[in-house]
């Protein structure tokens, strides 16, 4: 899966893509500030994520799109120490729902080990306004580790739901393409383009010649997650 880093200058993005890959990423920047990218592969729950953290300075915006393009889910990384970046921050979340309309958002308030730093309900009432409550918003700290791994893995399931029936279909199933399409009571044509998607984003294993599919390593654990809480609801 995809995961992509948003988020003004300087709110700790690069930061935190190190943290979560323990110092592996790739970083391209200049005297410290991102130009193009920090890139990292790393998993969570058994599922495989590629991150792409992204420059924050305006100018970079064709950057963000390109590097954006495809992604299943967003971390939004906020200085809640720098309350003047507030405002770019409201800017750049505008510019993340235009570039990826409906995808699922985590904001990181970031740089919670600063004194000073406001709280994460402080940061979410001036950066979400009105959408406070449509967006997960956890306290973080890039340089501790604090709570990331924790945003990372609510990212991923958040990203995951969107493709929870059809999971489900294929967990519930013998792994032949006609009964999912029977379980998810979808014609078979609608399916098989589902299922490609959820195979290029390695939530399952694909046996094209057979038509047979099966759920990839610790995705059975994450529909058993989802299961509970739908039927929490």
């Amino acid at each position: 899966m995809k995961i992509v880093l948003l988020g003004p200058y300087n709110s700790g993005k690069s930061t935190t893509v190190q943290k979560i890959c323990k110092g592996s990423a790739i970083s391209i920047d200049y005297g410290g500030t991102t130009v193009a990218l920090d890139h990292c592969r790393t998993q969570i729950y058994g599922v495989e994520i590629f991150l792409f953290g992204t420059p924050g300075l305006q100018r970079f915006e064709i950057i963000r799109k390109i590097l954006s393009k495809g992604a299943d889910g967003i971390l939004f990384v906020v200085d809640s120490v720098n309350v003047a970046s507030f405002e770019e921050a409201k800017k750049l979340l505008k510019e993340a729902y235009d570039i990826l309309p409906g995808v699922p958002i985590v904001l990181c308030a970031n740089k919670q080990d600063i004194r000073g730093a406001k709280s994460p309900n402080e940061v979410a009432d001036v950066v979400l306004g009105k959408n406070k409550d449509k967006i997960s918003v956890i306290g973080t700290s890039a340089t501790t580790g604090e709570q990331i791994e924790h945003a990372l893995g609510l990212i991923v399931l958040n990203a995951i739901k969107q493709y929870y029936d059809i999971l489900l279909a294929v967990k519930k199933s013998n792994g032949e393409l006609a009964e999912i399409a029977k379980n998810i009571q979808q014609p078979e044509e609608k399916v098989y383009s589902q299922l490609q998607f959820a195979s290029w984003r390695r939530l399952i294993v694909a046996d094209w010649s057979s038509l047979r599919f099966t759920l990839t390593k610790g995705v059975s654990k994450i529909t058993d997650i989802l299961e509970f809480g739908h039927k929490q609801i």
